[in-house]
């Protein structure tokens, strides 16, 4: 074995030469010596390169190379040249970014494309694109970045036109502050293209030329490698959220948005928008909880929960501690470590500008993010997932350094303590915090002074120069484990024996409270990991228990009534009510005809040639006004003759309200002429104080209420859907106004209430009939009267879409759960009243109402209506709970959507909805 291990020693020698740079003194200057030459501040060093002299003299011969047996044995290594070392320090930073990126997605489901994880990945990329690029080309495109390697590519290759057509878009709009040549990658990645980009910059001739043949795409494998990492950022989904100096986007375009993205179609298109940014943004990757809406400054409450808390007591605090941030570049900040109630330890760190700058009131979250950097690198470190802790230091006059390693081996950055006793500090703080149910393996020691000082332990190593140990690693095991033997302590006044051990094999030092081979934080961490696995699954398998019985126990009490289970329809596989089958229902008026005639009515509607002469025919019999079997010629002759009569009877009272109108403003405008002071003039619209009506008016009575509905009516009946060319002519609107006032003559005890006239245009503009148009509409008014206000019908609407909504989608649910059903649901309260007119086109109210009157005649439901607003709410699903809206919101949104919905879907929607509640309900029984 050993003589194996020599001669693919000297073999590896003989292939590999070793090129090393030697400094003035003879000895091999490190890589850290090297790149810390480049760094304008020197005094910071690396918290991995920074090595013991004694170190280097020992092992100058090579490195240490650990064995399969646990041994570590010598081999020589080259050291890369310098373009090798740049390339890896390039490589390193785009890692970095992408790590961060994917983080960040983890939490999110989205990155919106301005933030700075984005404009971070973009200068690592342009980094990597810039090194080794010839200063010919720069000259040749008057522009020193990567953009030019765009343009010489977008001839051949559409992706790059693309991008670079929608980089010039933007910056003809001046639309980002951005520079340019990070505009097109980050437009680059938003199209999803980046990567193929680059590989074609690696393939291209007319690139390759521009390069050096030492630059970092020139290399075979790494100019590859930069393409391939570059294929995850490349499948996150990015959208382009409004700043709040910007227009937010409409109803639609978030519609649009939503659909893209649960249809997964390319979000690189440059005609797409974003949604807006949500109201509440909480991080997760931090241990920052941050909110727009918050009173009070963030960073302030952040700062000054790391000195007290009610459910945590600080062990230890310490300012100016230093953090590796990026390379070799440190940031000062305050390290804390605090226990909670329950016996966590946890470790904060955050930068000292946000220290600063928390006596701002909203300087954490200013407009010009200046402190996204810094609230990126705040530190949150459970000390229940580390394993080990590194422990570094040259000498007692130089700063410490400590470093995390969790149970996945993931190493937390650098903390650089102050020289001094500010380590032994920490890990003594450390160490009580832990107790009793973690130690620190090695314990410290108890000093001659009573002060805590740093273990001795018995060196198995060939170097007995340095008598103290300046390098440890500490690790976190339970106190339950095996106690560490008394032999293995080192005596500090008896010499360190040197036990036998190969030249070139040196055994690594192991702890010696550690006996078994199995390691058992290890066996903790797993069967920590399994248990909460385990209560997940059970807490998980309750509360889905727990809702579905809260769901059951809703639909008792307050959904039952809602649905028939009678009558279970599943027919919906059959044809739209068309002329022929309407033909054939009346040449057989037969009740199967009838049942068929409703039943295609509730499922597919009335369609067909001409489906308005259709719905002439058909309307009064889905609204119950003519019997199935009824001829309506006969009814039709009497409904006119007494619909006439009734004209000419409120026509008196008509002229009689106008002409005490026109007495009335005469003496006003008399009264103003006569008397400087303004008086106030007789109301002739509606008087808060009318009197009751009884069963016999006299005549002053029914004049003056029939004048108070009048003006309503005149009112209303104006500004009646004059978008549309049926009611452009007068002729129309008078026939409305005709219409309204016989039913308000009819009922006058009820009056007229605003809304009235959205119900009867459709009717009148379907019939085309006064007569027949008012029979129907008196008999839709026996259903909706009890809706319209100071009736209990629309609270008992919006308290069972309340409902609805719970048991369907609790999502939506939690945005109005803690507001009040009538001020939450506020935006239904119009869709209930005219059952959606206002909300869908003339055509879609038509098919809604047919379904509505359809699932009313087939005892399905006498509340379709209500299911169809539970339809609305929850086909916008994705809108509502990814912008976070409040009710304000919404009822801005639905009335932007109005006359935009997709009545179909919605109708489809909520035919399901009253399907599945019917099998709940049919299973409760």
């Amino acid at each position: 074995m050993q003589m194996f291990r020599h001669s693919s020693a000297d073999m590896w020698r003989a292939k590999k030469p070793t090129l090393e740079r030697r400094s003035t003194d003879g000895r091999r200057s490190s890589v850290v010596d090297w790149i810390n030459g480049l760094s304008d501040n020197n005094n910071y060093k690396t918290d991995t390169w920074v090595e013991n002299s004694s170190k280097l003299s020992r092992h100058e011969e090579g490195c240490e190379r650990m064995t399969r047996n646990g041994s570590v044995c010598a081999v020589e290594e080259s050291e890369p040249d310098m373009p090798t070392q740049h390339k890896e320090v390039l490589l390193t930073k785009l890692k970095i970014e992408i790590k961060n990126i994917m983080a960040e997605h983890g939490a999110k489901k989205f990155l919106n494309l301005n933030s700075p994880y984005v404009t971070s990945l973009c200068v690592a990329v342009d980094a990597c694109l810039m090194d080794g690029l010839r200063r010919r080309l720069l000259t040749l495109f008057n522009s020193p970045s990567s953009m030019s390697l765009l343009q010489i590519i977008a001839k051949s290759n559409g992706s790059a036109q693309q991008v670079l057509d929608q980089t010039k878009t933007i910056e003809e709009h001046h639309t980002s502050v951005i520079p340019m040549h990070l505009i097109w990658i980050r437009e680059a990645l938003y199209m999803k293209s980046l990567s193929t980009i680059i590989n074609h910059f690696i393939d291209s001739k007319s690139v390759r030329r521009y390069y050096d043949s030492n630059a970092l795409l020139m290399d075979p494998v790494k100019g590859r490698l930069v393409a391939t990492l570059l294929l995850a950022p490349c499948m996150v989904t990015y959208r382009r959220m409004s700043s709040r100096n910007d227009q937010e986007a409409t109803a639609e375009e978030l519609v649009e948005g939503a659909v893209r993205v649960r249809n997964g179609e390319n979000s690189g298109s440059t005609s797409g928008v974003g949604s807006r940014p949500p109201l509440s943004i909480t991080r997760q990757v931090s241990s920052i909880a941050a909110s727009v809406e918050r009173n009070g400054s963030v960073s302030r409450d952040y700062v000054f929960s790391l000195h007290h808390s009610c459910k945590s007591t600080l062990l230890y605090g310490k300012n100016n501690v230093c953090v590796a941030m990026n390379g070799n570049d440190f940031a000062k900040g305050y390290m804390s470590l605090q226990k909670f109630y329950d016996g966590n330890l946890s470790l904060k760190w955050v930068p000292n500008q946000l220290m600063h700058a928390s006596s701002q009131p909203s300087s954490g979250h200013s407009n010009n993010g200046e402190f996204t950097n810094f609230w990126k690198n705040t530190i949150n470190i459970e000390m229940q997932d580390i394993i080990y802790i590194h422990l570094h230091q040259k000498d007692e006059s130089s700063p410490t350094c400590l470093t995390f390693v969790n149970c996945e081996g993931v190493q937390s950055a650098p903390f650089q303590l102050p020289a001094g006793q500010h380590s032994i500090a920490f890990l003594s703080s450390l160490e009580t915090g832990l107790a009793p149910l973690l130690r620190l393996d090695p314990p410290l020691w108890t000093g001659s002074t009573k002060e805590k000082i740093l273990p001795r332990l018995r060196k198995r190593s060939t170097a007995v120069a340095n008598p103290a140990m300046l390098d440890y690693v500490f690790r976190l095991v339970r106190t339950s484990g095996i106690e560490p033997s008394p032999e293995d302590i080192e005596d500090p006044l008896a010499p360190s024996p040197i036990p036998p051990m190969h030249e070139n094999c040196v055994s690594l030092p192991n702890s010696p409270y550690i006996v078994d081979n199995v390691d058992s934080i290890v066996n903790f961490q797993i069967g920590k990991a399994c248990q909460s696995m385990r209560n997940q699954i059970m807490a998980r398998a309750f509360y889905g228990w727990l809702t579905y019985v809260r769901h059951l126990r809703t639909i008792r009490t307050h959904l039952l009534h809602l649905v028939d289970t009678k009558t279970l329809i599943c027919d919906d596989d059959c044809d739209p009510v068309d002329e022929k089958f309407w033909k054939q229902c009346r040449a057989e008026p037969t009740k199967e005809n009838e049942e068929e005639f409703l039943k295609r009515v509730y499922w597919r509607g009335i369609e067909g040639v001409n489906s308005k002469e259709i719905r002439r025919m058909a309307w009064p019999y889905l609204l119950g006004l003519f019997e199935w079997p009824e001829y309506p010629e006969g009814r039709l002759e009497q409904f006119t003759k007494q619909y006439w009569e009734d004209i000419e009877e409120w026509r008196v009272l008509e002229a009689e309200v106008r002409r005490r109108d026109e007495e009335a403003f005469r003496a006003a405008r008399a009264r103003k002429a006569a008397s400087p002071v303004r008086e106030e003039s007789c109301e002739v619209f509606e008087d808060p104080n009318e009197p009751t009506c009884s069963q016999h008016y006299d005549r002053e009575n029914l004049i003056s209420l029939f004048r108070a509905n009048l003006h309503r009516i005149d009112k209303d009946v104006e500004r009646c859907d004059r978008n549309l060319m049926f009611f452009s002519n007068k002729d129309n609107l008078e026939s409305l106004r005709r219409v309204m006032y016989t039913y308000v003559r009819r009922n006058l005890e009820e009056g007229y209430t605003q809304g009235m006239c959205d119900l009867l245009a459709p009717l009148l503009v379907t019939f085309e009939d006064e007569a027949l148009t008012l029979e129907c509409f008196t008999i839709l008014m026996i259903r909706q009267r009890g809706k319209f206000p100071q009736r209990p019908g629309m609270s008992k609407c919006l308290l069972n879409l309340r409902s609805l909504i719970q048991v369907v989608d609790p999502q939506i649910y939690a945005l109005i759960a803690d507001i009040d059903y009538a001020q939450a649901l506020s935006f239904a309260f119009r869709w209930f009243l005219l059952d959606f007119k206002r909300e869908l086109s003339y055509e879609c109210t038509y098919k809604v109402w047919e379904v509505i009157w359809a699932a009313q005649r087939l005892r399905i439901s006498n509340d379709f209506s209500i299911f169809f607003g539970l339809a609305t709410i929850t086909n916008y699903h994705d809108v509502l709970i990814t912008n976070n809206f409040d009710y304000t919101d919404m009822i801005k949104f639905f009335n932007e959507m109005a006359e935009r919905h997709d009545c179909s879907r919605l109708l489809s929607s909520a035919r399901t909805h009253v399907k599945c509640l019917q099998n709940l309900v049919q299973h409760l029984k």
